[in-house]
């Protein structure tokens, strides 16, 4: 399994990603990994974003996870650390903030994603808390993925209406004691999205999942399997 440091741009800003691939793989279905808030230890070395990759590339597939603009090496229109947190801060809190540059960072992604040599038409997207929201955006905007699998979706705290109508298989996975989502907003949100749709609740856990990591990653791997005609292993 390969481990690829890469750049590509999302406007006129460098930013960072890492391609995971089986390097004597003719073909792979791939997935687009989409990280945390910056400002909650978001970045696309987060131990379910890292397991995620790590898993899915034991199982076939090819993926890509990335910083979105100003985390670790990708750029921001400033350098000061103070101003970049200010920055991210004014997209945490969902209503009526700011959060299209992380969207566009995810488009950009998947685009370099796609572009990949061997990569197959069956392309998943995988987010945890705010790039679960950032990557339904991406789904319901490019409607190039085939499944979605979100991680502590949310619900709650970002307007979800536009994923209402959404139609292809959704996993909706979430802990019992998540500070971010709590069960009672993830039950109510679940319930307004358009089915095909899977709940799945990790016992015994909260939002940051340590020690469940691999457990989380098999399920969204199995999942975006099953979504083939011909499975990967």
């Amino acid at each position: 399994m390969i481990e690829e440091y890469v750049h590509f741009y999302s406007g006129n800003l460098k930013l960072e990603g890492i391609l995971t691939y089986d390097e004597d793989a003719q073909a792979s279905p791939a997935i687009l990994i989409c990280a945390p808030h910056p400002n909650l230890g978001g970045d696309m070395d987060n131990n379910i974003t890292a397991s995620i990759a790590r898993i899915a590339g034991d199982r076939g597939f090819a993926s890509l996870r990335f910083n979105y603009r100003g985390v670790g090496k990708s750029e921001l229109h400033t350098a000061d650390i103070a101003q970049r947190f200010h920055y991210w801060d004014q997209s945490l809190n969902g209503g009526d903030c700011d959060y299209t540059d992380a969207v566009a960072d995810t488009h950009a992604a998947l685009a370099l994603l796609i572009s990949q040599p061997g990569i197959t038409q069956d392309i998943f997207i995988a987010g945890y808390s705010f790039g679960a929201f950032a990557g339904m955006r991406v789904v319901a905007e490019s409607k190039k993925a085939k499944a979605f699998a979100g991680i502590s979706i949310p619900f709650g705290r970002y307007p979800l209406d536009f994923f209402h109508t959404c139609t292809i298989n959704k996993l909706c996975i979430y802990s019992e004691n998540d500070f971010s989502t709590d069960a009672e907003d993830t039950l109510k949100g679940f319930e307004g999205l358009s089915p095909p749709k899977t709940l799945e609740l990790i016992e015994h856990s909260d939002h940051f999942y340590r020690g469940q990591e691999d457990f989380i990653s098999k399920k969204v791997c199995i999942f975006f399997a099953d979504q083939m005609k011909d499975h990967v292993r």
